[in-house]
């Protein structure tokens, strides 16, 4: 698990092997609502994909907190999400 207990090492390494390739102002309307709600707007799997990235490049886990299960959640319900973009199951 990472330092603050809610990423898996797998999810973290999913996480920065993704495509960042999203507009700024939509990554930043899912980190706030994670922040805020603990929840995910809908917007495509890119946008919640790179908002993975960020979280987890930037250090930044701490803001979210267990809003990072509802975002992997929200990765894995996308019904435009790939196999590929599918973050790793978890075991615990």
């Amino acid at each position: 698990m990472s330092q603050d207990g809610v990423a898996t090492e797998v999810e973290l390494e999913w996480a920065l092997a993704g495509d960042v390739a999203a507009p700024d102002e939509q990554v930043e309307e899912v980190l706030t609502a994670l922040r805020a709600t603990g929840r995910t707007p809908e917007v495509g799997v890119d946008v919640l994909r790179a908002a993975a990235f960020r979280l987890v490049s930037e250090d930044r886990l701490d803001e979210v907190g267990r809003g990072w299960l509802e975002l992997l959640d929200a990765v894995r319900a996308h019904p435009d999400a790939r196999l590929a973009d599918l973050p790793p199951a978890r075991t615990d």
